[in-house]
């Protein structure tokens, strides 16, 4: 079958004019693939699409260290277009099951097929839609297996340290039960007094307390120690005065105190009773490390059970902390010696209604994904706070930043920052979602050194979702900031001020000319407007500045905060649709208030039609 006849029957294709068509088949290329072969790896350039004629391609994933197929395309199917149209990095792999031959359609081409046929948009938006949908619920799944077998790996690695330093401790405890016994026998037929038996019982309790809080001695101090009381004992005729020295150190013994035992006891008996103390001792600290070992794995255990909400109803009154704890202890084979976790958790805070395992997904992306951004070194701040009826929970690290021009895309699908078979871009998909569900947000802040990821939860979930609590961005105690700002400015910069009456960004500066406000216009393509000469730039501002209007787009906010910063300006004030979180903590983090996305004039008739 030829290239056009085969077309023709292509859903995509099916309805371009016969003349579209043919110029179409002049311009593709053929492209021949035998069984492994690779069309596209991921993380690719996506420059072309294809068009299946014969053979099967699979689509795979690279995720958690594996292969995840997604897809098996046959004959007439098309594929990779989404990269194509996105002008965006390959999201899988393509390779050949079968012997192969494809069409290659150039961006151009398939600009011209969506341009000159709406059949086509409408034939190729139905194909990316279905497999958006299925790609996203496959990786879903893989996401949270590899999430599950990395906790599990890592709850493995926690139990067994201690589980083996229990058992470690349980051999070991036989032979000293062993040696005390013998020692306990040869102290039984000494016949010792009652006084003498009263300071074993001294001594005995000495060792469980020195067993249970071990002395703090550096290295060339204990060294010292035991070079003397080594020697002590070597010349009271004990053979194996290299081992018991240590556990005499341990016990907080000097040559001083072992003088005194001479005195206490019979110079026949010390050997014994240094035996006695010694194998004692040694019992005291492996119960307390077999003790150690046992409590661990219950605490690891009670913190797993409590991570995935064992045995509960889906929604219950959760407290965070708790959550955010348990969360980094599934995490702690991942906390490498050189990252910190500081906690600054409100003390206030209360329970909350909500989705308990799956907040603790949000915990865990959140928390794994900064580990890794920082690569091994660094800190995590784990912060709460409540402002009634939100819960905030940020979780910052000290790595390299986001670039801010991918900030906007962290919470879209399959989209990562991470090396390719690292992730496969749903994690903080998965969060945003959960997030969502229980009526909340999430927002990142970041910039080089700083990253945070600000996550706000209502207290009471079931009122959200039945309406009966409002839900309000603005409170009173923002409106009396609000007005505190807007009696005490005086000189307005409108940066991003228009000529053009019909917009917002000249008849709003117009409005608060009017009212009192004297205004600095910022445009560097104006001359003049409201009869007022117009500025370049905020820097060609010589008198003081309160407060910074700004009608620009969110992107281009950023390097208007860093001028105002460096003017000292009071406050940054986004007009209504102006968004830019980043810019924001950049602000405030200076010393700046903020106010994004609000109307200036709609909130000075509202707060100050009185004044």
């Amino acid at each position: 079958m030829n290239t056009y006849h085969f077309l023709k029957k292509v859903p995509l294709f099916s309805s371009m004019s016969d003349e579209d068509l043919d110029r179409l088949c002049e311009m593709i290329e053929e492209v021949r693939l035998q069984p492994g072969d690779e069309l596209f790896a991921e993380g690719d350039e996506g420059d072309k699409a294809y068009v299946i004629k014969e053979g099967e391609i699979e689509i795979l994933k690279a995720s958690g260290g594996r292969e995840v197929q997604l897809a098996v395309r046959k004959q007439g199917e098309v594929i990779g277009e989404m990269s194509l149209l996105e002008a965006a990095p390959r999201f899988a792999s393509g390779r050949a099951r079968t012997e192969c031959l494809l069409l290659a359609i150039s961006h151009d081409h398939l600009d011209t097929l969506l341009n000159t046929s709406p059949s086509a948009a409408r034939a190729l938006l139905y194909t990316i839609t279905a497999r958006y949908k299925s790609t996203e619920l496959l990786l879903r799944q893989s996401e949270k297996m590899a999430q599950l077998g990395t906790l599990t790996a890592g709850i493995a690695h926690e139990i067994n340290n201690p589980a083996a330093a229990a058992q470690r401790g349980a051999n070991q405890l036989r032979e000293e039960i062993s040696r005390l016994q013998r020692a306990q026998l040869a102290l039984a037929g000494a016949g010792l007094p009652n006084e003498a038996l009263e300071r074993l019982m001294d001594l005995d309790q000495l060792a469980q307390e020195r067993a249970a809080q071990p002395l703090g001695l550096d290295s060339l101090d204990r060294s010292d120690r035991e070079y003397e009381i080594e020697t002590w004992l070597g010349d009271h005729g004990f053979e194996n005065s290299w081992q018991l020295a240590p556990t005499l150190v341990d016990l907080g013994y000097e040559t001083d105190q072992l003088e005194d035992l001479a005195t206490t006891f019979p110079n026949d008996q010390i050997p014994v009773i240094v035996e006695w103390l010694e194998a004692s001792y040694s019992i005291y600290s492996l119960l307390a490390e077999i003790s150690q070992g046992a409590s661990r794995i219950s605490e690891i255990v009670k913190a797993l059970k409590s991570y995935v909400y064992l045995d509960q109803a889906p929604v219950q009154s959760v407290d965070i902390h708790e959550g955010l704890n348990n969360t980094v202890i599934m995490l702690r084979s991942k906390l490498r010696e050189g990252v910190t976790v500081r906690r600054e958790f409100d003390p206030n805070l209360p329970k909350i209604e909500a989705y308990g395992s799956e907040l603790n997904q949000v915990w865990t992306n959140l928390i794994d994904n900064a580990i890794d951004a920082m690569d091994g070194r660094g800190e995590i701040i784990l912060r709460t706070r409540y402002d009634d009826p939100w819960v905030t929970v940020e979780v910052e690290d000290t790595g390299p930043g986001i670039p801010e021009a991918i900030q906007s895309k962290l919470f879209s699908p399959f989209f990562t920052t991470k090396p390719v078979g690292k992730g496969t871009g749903l994690g903080l998909n998965i969060s945003y979602k959960i997030v969502e569900k229980h009526g909340g947000d999430i927002k990142v802040y970041s910039h080089p050194g700083k990253t945070r990821f600000s996550v706000r939860l209502p207290k009471n979930l079931e009122a959200i979702k039945s309406g009966e609590a409002a839900i309000s961005t603005i409170s009173t105690n923002d409106d009396q900031k609000l007005r505190q700002i807007l009696e005490t400015t005086e000189n307005i910069a409108v940066v991003g001020i228009s000529n053009r009456p019909e917009l917002p960004s000249l008849s709003v500066p117009a409005y608060i000319k009017r009212h009192g406000y004297k205004i600095y216009p910022v445009n560097p393509y104006l001359d003049e407007v409201l009869g007022q000469e117009v500025y370049p730039s905020l820097s060609a501002i010589e008198d003081p500045i309160d407060l910074v209007l700004i009608f620009r787009r969110s992107e281009d906010v950023p390097p208007v905060v860093e001028e105002a910063i460096q003017l000292g300006v009071k406050t940054i004030w986004m007009q209504e649709g102006i968004v830019n979180e980043t810019a924001a903590e950049r602000a405030r983090e200076a010393g700046l208030d903020v106010v994004m996305d609000t109307c200036i004039r709609t909130t000075h008739k509202r707060l100050m039609a009185g004044s």
